[in-house]
């Protein structure tokens, strides 16, 4: 604004006043902040704009909102801690000038000279009393910050080092012992080192990790970790030790879980070890082998007070305790989360309680080799199993291949899944135990393999052929028995749902014919139908035998986009339902009539829906089909329904569920078969199925193979 010298005279007492008032709101918001007592163990995250700053647990990935007022409005990014005046200095990206923060996390200007207004800064860290700033494209920068201990008011020179230009970083971080600035490469997740004396860039090696990480941070051990804006997860990069660092051995290593964000920068100071000087963790107290400690990553959750298991809080560590020690022999006897109620057999089902504070999920690992970790195939037992407040039983399978004799096991409780052995976790508790697997003379046995499928396909429309495409319920299916002493102990069922061609209704069910429905021990047998456990097993309480409905309506099971499930080229989808059926016999059950594996799977018309001409209206659970020659359960109405059509059964002789010429209206074949397109009757799909069904199974065994097959009438 232009004044004339009359309006400067008019309003020179306003201004004065004016300017008092300003100067005095500039002294504000320049008064000399107050430095950091100590070196913290935090690490400081500054997120969003406003600048929010965050202090973070790295152990824990425990976050708090220190300061949301910092006195600007502005984001303050390119941070670091300057751990000999105790100060974090950064970068205001808006207003583009230097400013420092004390302990009360208020802005404080800094004066310079020669700063790039071109551009912004995004990449910054503070050592030996020298900030550094580094851009992609443009260079690394640095500023003596020493004028500033006897003049906050001090003009600070910003001085071009090199022109690093090429590296993608979002932050870079100062090693306390080595003196180089190490940072990882946003798109390729290289981790690189700088010289900020020569400018020279080293490629260290792949930290096996991409994304912006855009706050990273060193413990006085060397340890560097990064923060991925995108999920908030924290990595760890081992750089304690030369040789890592020279062999290139510099994995990124998931540590805890933190608060993602698109604005991300981190500051800590470097010489403070990771602990917190306020942190009250728990840690778990197994062999080193399983990774307990700190320095191995091991298990670790902050305590709330709230999220645990057992009856009382747990007490805090500063690290893992490794075995024999305990944590109930430093502490509080707290390791009382989980009880052991029945032996811990190969192949069979075992039964813990579990007391919660809240609910919270449960995860568990056990050794079932005995190798001094949880990191095999099948050891990871219990997956994120909800838990409810108060006393939880929770059954869980014994791998069949586990070793007798005495191992560990680790149980993680918290409201966070997906945890790992290892790791840290907001909340919750971590109980390692010893245990001991028993079990002489436990054999098992599989049908038809110990990882391959068997299937099961049914035609619907008995007792008439129709279209006899013998794709209206496609299972994969198969059957692993635990005997103990030479007798069947417990069987476990898995199948997936292949295919549903039908029209109609229909339900799935297996009976274990030769038993009958006491000898079942109900109290652990379960079902779970996409690793979901169920409401109940499934037994069927108004039958005499031991019969399990897995289903009373298939067509709920099947995906939603095609008419016919997976029965048509031009309609793909993927499968969409999987069951498992845990089967544990009592002790006394008598077995030796068991029909063999793999058992009696049948299909029955759903209750309550028509399932064609000629039967009785909706017949439910009186219309059955079973594998030839399989005789129906005692809720079949024979009477009613059997030599309908062109069903030609006769229990005088044995004879079930075969037409005139054989041909049967259910097949079981020993591996994973191709089943025949919509509307394509099976004789025309696999042209040697006529010969073998008028043969009794004698001829052309070989069928069911994709070479004897047109392979333009089959579904693949």
């Amino acid at each position: 604004m232009v004044f004339s010298d009359s309006e400067h005279k008019r309003v020179k007492p306003t201004l004065a006043l004016s300017c008092l008032a300003i100067g005095l709101l500039m002294q504000s918001n320049n008064a000399q902040a107050t430095p950091f007592d100590t070196c913290p163990s935090k690490a400081y995250l500054f997120q969003s704009k406003p600048v929010q700053v965050y202090g973070v647990n790295l152990v824990t990935g425990q976050t708090a909102l220190l300061q949301g007022d910092t006195g600007t409005d502005n984001n303050i990014n390119g941070v670091g801690f300057d751990f000999d005046s105790r100060y974090i200095y950064g970068y205001d990206t808006d207003a583009k000038k230097i400013v420092r923060l004390g302990k009360d996390f208020k802005v404080e200007d800094i004066n310079t000279s020669g700063l790039p207004s071109g551009y912004t800064f995004f990449v910054g860290d503070v050592f030996e009393k020298h900030y550094y700033l580094y851009r992609q494209g443009e260079g690394l920068f640095k500023i003596n910050l020493t004028p500033l201990d006897d003049d906050p008011e001090a003009v600070l020179d910003v001085v071009k080092v090199s022109d690093i230009a090429n590296i993608s970083l979002t932050d870079f971080a100062f090693h306390p012992q080595t003196k180089h600035l190490y940072g990882i490469d946003n798109g390729s997740g290289y981790l690189y080192q700088f010289d900020t004396n020569t400018g020279a860039v080293t490629q260290i090696g792949d930290t096996g990790e991409k994304g912006t990480f855009g706050a990273g941070y060193f413990d006085v051990n060397g340890y560097y970790y990064v923060s991925r804006n995108q999920d908030g997860f924290i990595y760890r990069v081992d750089l304690s030790s030369q040789t890592n660092i020279d062999e290139g051995n510099v994995a990124a290593v998931k540590f805890a879980e933190g608060p993602s964000s698109s604005k991300n920068d981190g500051a800590r100071c470097a010489n403070a070890p990771v602990i917190d000087e306020d942190s009250n963790i728990d840690f778990g107290d197994a062999p080193e082998t399983y990774k307990t400690t700190l320095a191995a990553n091991g298990p670790r959750h902050a305590i709330d007070g709230v999220t645990y298991i057992g009856d009382l809080v747990p007490d805090g560590e500063q690290d893992g305790l490794i075995a024999p020690l305990s944590d109930n022999t430093t502490g509080i006897n707290d390791e009382d989360g989980i009880g052991f109620v029945t032996a811990i057999e190969p192949g069979l089902d075992s039964i813990i309680t579990v007391n919660a504070s809240t609910q919270g999920y449960l995860t568990a690992w056990f050794d079932w080799n005995q190798d001094g970790d949880f990191d095999d195939e099948g050891e990871h037992v219990i997956q994120d199993t909800i838990l409810n407040a108060g006393q939880n039983q929770v059954i869980f399978t014994v791998d069949y291949g586990a070793q007798t004799g005495m191992t560990w096991s680790r149980f993680r409780f918290s409201t966070q899944t997906g945890l790992s052995p290892y790791g840290g976790a907001l909340n919750g508790e971590v109980e390692d135990h010893q245990i001991t697997v028993t079990g002489g003379g436990i054999t098992v046995r599989h049908f038809p393999s110990e990882t391959g499928y068997a299937t099961l396909a049914y035609e619907d429309n008995w007792p008439y052929t129709a279209d006899y495409d013998m794709n209206d319920v496609v299972i994969h299916y198969r059957v692993t028995e635990i005997l103990k002493q030479g007798s069947v102990k417990k069987s476990y069922v898995q199948g997936r749902l292949a295919a549903y061609g039908a029209d109609y209704h229909n339900g799935f069910a297996v009976r274990l014919k030769g038993l009958d429905r006491d000898s079942i021990d109900t109290s652990i047998t379960r079902q779970l139908h996409d690793q979901v456990e169920q409401g109940d097993s499934g037994l069927e309480l108004d039958s005499n035998e031991a019969i399990f409905i897995v289903s009373n309506d298939l067509s709920h099971k099947k995906g939603k986009d095609c008419r016919f499930y997976r029965t048509q080229m031009h309609c793909k989808e993927n499968e969409s339902f999987t069951f498992e059926l845990h089967i544990t016999l009592n002790d006394d059950a008598d077995t030796s009539s068991l029909i063999d594996m793999p058992y009696d799977p049948f299909i029955f018309a759903t209750p309550g829906y028509y399932h064609g001409e000629g039967l009785p209206l909706h017949p439910g659970r009186s219309w059955e089909v079973h594998l030839a020659d399989y005789a129906p359960t005692e809720k079949f109405n024979g009477d009613a329904m059997f030599n309908l059509g062109v069903d030609t059964s006769d229990p005088t002789t044995g004879r079930y569920f075969k037409t005139p010429s054989n041909l049967p209206w259910a097949l079981l074949v020993t591996d994973e078969w191709r089943w025949p397109t919509e509307r394509v009757d099976l004789v025309n799909a696999y042209p040697e199925f006529a010969e073998y069904a008028e043969t009794s199974g004698q001829q052309k065994t070989n069928w069911h193979k994709r070479s004897r097959a047109l392979i333009e009438k089959i579904y693949e």
